[in-house]
């Protein structure tokens, strides 16, 4: 008896008792101004919302941290829908790192030819580099691809390889009998000027990023860094789908 006035006590209170409130959470704005008064020294570029209640996205450069509304807690990692089989995180770096490609200059390219092919990609690579050789060899497989190769000699003693490729009669002939046949090239004469080209092909893969060869940007401003499989390549530029590739990082 006992029993039965509880649980219609219960019922009762179900229909009575008024629905609690989903929590009001600051907007983002707020959030970043918070933000920036505890952490004054700290970069922060922008605040949005995650996805999570009260959970926000906070990025920093080409780095995304997430944070909750006071600013104490941080959290550093990857977050993921798992339903729809994303990383929303490596998504939202993607579109941080995009790049200009009209900051790269015709007399930067080994080869400044118009586009033949269908899709363009701009390859960052180092004449000394192993995976950029297995690139180049990838690349030449491709159908309906133009590549634009920017030198790029970080390694030890490639500079003076970079150079001799740069003053060749035919520096795309020369590229590609070293890249994919180990085919010397020529000594470079001293009159040829290729150090300079070098030194602005450094600085702006450092403005883009790129520190490791093989590099590679889409027409669309994406940046991967690695060599790939024709596969993964090829999705990559026909969908801008990221990369797990090895890259060769140079000291």
């Amino acid at each position: 008896m006992i029993a039965r006035v509880l649980i219609a006590a219960l019922v009762a209170l179900s229909f009575t008792c008024p629905a609690a409130e989903a929590p009001a959470f600051p907007s983002p704005d707020v959030v970043r101004a918070r933000l920036l008064e505890r952490y004054p020294a700290t970069r922060i570029d922008s605040v949005r919302a995650s996805g999570l209640p009260g959970i926000y996205e906070l990025a920093m450069g080409r780095k995304i941290a997430y944070v909750d509304a006071d600013g104490q807690y941080f959290l550093f990692g990857h977050l993921f829908d798992l339903a729809a089989n994303r990383d929303i995180t490596e998504e939202r770096i993607q579109d941080l790192s995009r790049v200009d490609v009209s900051e790269i200059a015709a007399d930067q390219l080994l080869d400044a030819g118009a586009a033949q092919g269908k899709r363009v990609v701009y390859v960052f690579s180092d004449p000394a580099c192993v995976h950029c050789r297995h690139l180049e060899k990838t690349l030449s497989t491709l159908p309906g691809v133009t590549v634009h190769t920017v030198m790029l000699p970080l390694q030890e003693g490639s500079m003076s390889l970079a150079k001799d490729i740069w003053c060749a009669p035919d520096r795309r002939a020369a590229w590609s009998a070293w890249m994919l046949r180990e085919t010397t090239p020529p000594r470079a004469s001293g009159q040829c000027e290729a150090e300079a080209v070098m030194k602005r092909n450094i600085d702006l893969a450092s403005r883009f990023g790129i520190r490791a060869t093989p590099g590679l940007v889409s027409a669309d401003g994406r940046v991967s860094l690695g060599a790939m499989n024709a596969n993964d390549l090829a999705a990559w530029l026909a969908a801008g789908q990221p990369s797990t590739a090895i890259s060769e990082v140079s000291p």
